[in-house]
């Protein structure tokens, strides 16, 4: 009996350890499925993973990607990237390329590292408003937000829950998302601006969208709406490329466009000089070094004289007996070779044709001063220089013209640069014609 009694003790206590283990390899287990909070793939509260299934379902798998490294190398300007709460220092010259060569990039961010990104374009943080005029449950903590324009980015979105947000500013960019002040000035929460063939759009909040936010439709709507704008198409062409998702501990590297940038370059020699200088006023020039740099500058200086003093003085031919070239020259000749000069605008030279235009008008019909097109055009057909076709034809044109010079005194670079040789030498026939009908005193 006794043997039966140790025999069913030991099995209870094997099964009781069993059991143990079991529960102890659960704990591990579900300890390790906790991801970290806005990891882009934690399915907890404070996860992104509804974010990014929602970006697969309106992009597709294929150009939703997350990750923790990025070869900015291998991004496109059709490419996107959403960077929510950096904790590593951001590449900030790799992303403002990126942004100039016509990418997006959408920064969700409160207390992380994105300032230096911040900084590059002037925006600063700022506190909320102490006294939201409306807030989630009293806490001033969940501030409400609400479109502050009609930007694209909040165009179908209605009011947002932020969570320990920080406010921006940045009065030269599009505000896009704003709280309201009870008593108190309004703050902005979101600005969004152009970057040279690109765009930017920062949000002063990084948990505005975790999964637990989703569940509030402004939010969800604003998800949705930051998707579309980071991947709608652009002014210069179809944006088909990938969204990239990174958050927290992310590192980037490599160099966008594949070669270096001058400006890049200089940066960093400007950098590394003003550390060196740093150096010196602390610590001072060890003596070794203060001795070799004289010595250098010593023998620089007997190397650049004897090179100066035994060099001949190469004979230059005097000002004023040099040909002046056309565009220097006074009359016809110059203001034609100026006219002509490739980096003159070709408006110029339509305006000289209108010019001519009113002149030979105004002088036949006795005016002192050209009046508008069409009053223009009714004088020339009243007094039987142009017929009623002409007389349209040229009310047509002076206005055309008219415009184009108002076009270049305010300096509107697009119609002025849409103006071709084709267009001067067709305006050019169209003078002609209607000078040689003015001429001849007959349509």
């Amino acid at each position: 009996m006794r043997r039966l009694a140790s025999h069913a003790l030991a099995q209870l206590l094997v099964r009781a350890g069993w059991r143990a283990l079991a529960a102890l390899v659960c704990v591990l287990v579900s300890t390790r499925a906790f991801a970290a909070p806005l990891d882009p793939k934690g399915q907890d509260w404070e996860g992104l993973s509804q974010l990014v299934e929602m970006a697969e379902a309106e992009l597709g798998p294929s150009r939703v990607v997350t990750t923790t490294r990025l070869d900015v190398g291998g991004l496109e300007r059709e490419d996107a990237l959403l960077l929510v709460h950096p904790q590593a220092p951001l590449d900030v010259d790799e992303i403002s390329a990126f942004l100039r060569a016509g990418g997006r990039v959408i920064l969700l961010d409160d207390y992380g590292t994105g300032d230096e990104l911040l900084a590059r374009f002037d925006i600063r943080r700022v506190p909320l408003p102490s006294r939201p005029s409306e807030m989630l449950r009293g806490n001033p903590a969940f501030a409400i937000a609400e479109p502050a324009s009609s930007h694209s980015a909040v165009r179908d979105v209605g009011r947002v829950v932020t969570n320990h947000a920080t406010g921006l500013v940045q009065d030269a960019l599009s505000s896009v998302l704003v709280v309201r002040g009870d008593g108190e000035p309004d703050v902005l929460v979101s600005v969004a601006g152009v970057v040279g063939q690109g765009r930017l759009l920062a949000v002063g909040d990084s948990s505005v969208l975790m999964n637990s936010m989703l569940r509030y439709p402004g939010n969800r709507a604003l998800a949705s709406a930051l998707v579309r704008y980071a991947t709608e198409d652009d002014a210069w062409g179809r944006r088909e490329g990938k969204l990239y998702v990174l958050a927290n501990d992310f590192a980037t590297t490599g160099m966008f466009g594949g070669a270096a940038r001058l400006g890049d370059t200089l940066g960093d020699a400007r950098r590394t000089a003003s550390e060196a200088l740093d150096g010196l006023r602390r610590e001072g020039m060890p003596s070794l070094a203060t001795y070799l740099l004289a010595l250098a500058a010593g023998l620089g200086i007997i190397a650049w004289t004897s090179a100066r003093a035994g060099r001949p003085h190469r004979t230059t031919t005097p000002r004023f007996v040099r040909a002046a070239p056309a565009v220097a020259q006074g009359g016809v000749a110059g203001r034609a070779a100026v006219l002509a000069a490739p980096e003159t605008s070709r408006v110029l030279a339509m305006l000289e044709m209108k010019s001519a235009l009113e002149e030979e008008l105004t002088g036949r019909l006795g005016l002192d001063r050209a009046p508008a097109p069409a009053e223009l055009a009714g004088r020339a057909r009243s007094a039987g220089l142009l017929d009623a076709a002409h007389a349209e034809a040229l009310a047509r044109l002076l206005t055309t013209l008219s415009n184009l010079e108002l076009a270049l005194a305010a300096r509107r670079r697009r119609t002025i640069e849409r103006v071709r040789d084709a267009d001067v030498f067709a305006v050019a026939e169209r003078v002609r014609g209607l000078l040689g009908a003015v001429r001849s005193g007959r349509a």
